[in-house]
């Protein structure tokens, strides 16, 4: 007798884990949708700050490393471009502190990816050196005419 009113105890605290364990679930589901949609909503505002920070950390690693090169209107070597560039990422993540790396990280997926965006946004600011390129057209200009 006791056995049935036992198995129907268990039955039923089963029951209330299985629902309990599928709320949960279903609450964890939600504050991940939600937190991606603000995530969307909010775009801007977050690119916003990690460009301003970009653009500090770039004004420092310009400074300490690029502009002499720029001033003799010189490319970087690629292996000190690579030791620069790694060193601009780690300038950004100082920059904007752990608790919005994680932010990021979130964001952009992965650690990689978000180191990625960082990257490519130094490259293009070397690129488009306007100091560099305006010491590499004087430089042009002032070349004799061989023809």
């Amino acid at each position: 007798m006791w056995t049935n009113e036992l198995i129907q105890l268990i039955t039923i605290v089963s029951a209330i884990a299985g629902v309990s364990i599928a709320l949960i679930v279903a609450i964890v589901y939600v504050a991940a949708q939600k937190k991606s949609s603000r995530y969307i909503e909010k775009f801007s505002d977050y690119r916003s700050v990690l460009e301003y920070h970009m653009e500090r950390a770039y004004g420092m690693i310009h400074k300490e490393h690029i502009l002499t090169y720029s001033l003799d209107a010189f490319r970087i070597e690629d292996d000190q471009y690579n030791k620069i560039s790694q060193e601009f990422v780690r300038l950004v993540q100082k920059f904007i502190g752990p608790r919005m790396q994680e932010e990021f990280v979130y964001l952009y997926g992965d650690e990689n990816t978000f180191a990625f965006n960082i990257l490519e946004y130094f490259s293009d600011k070397y690129e488009g050196d306007e100091i560099r390129n305006a010491a590499l057209e004087q430089i042009t200009e002032t070349e004799p005419d061989q023809s």
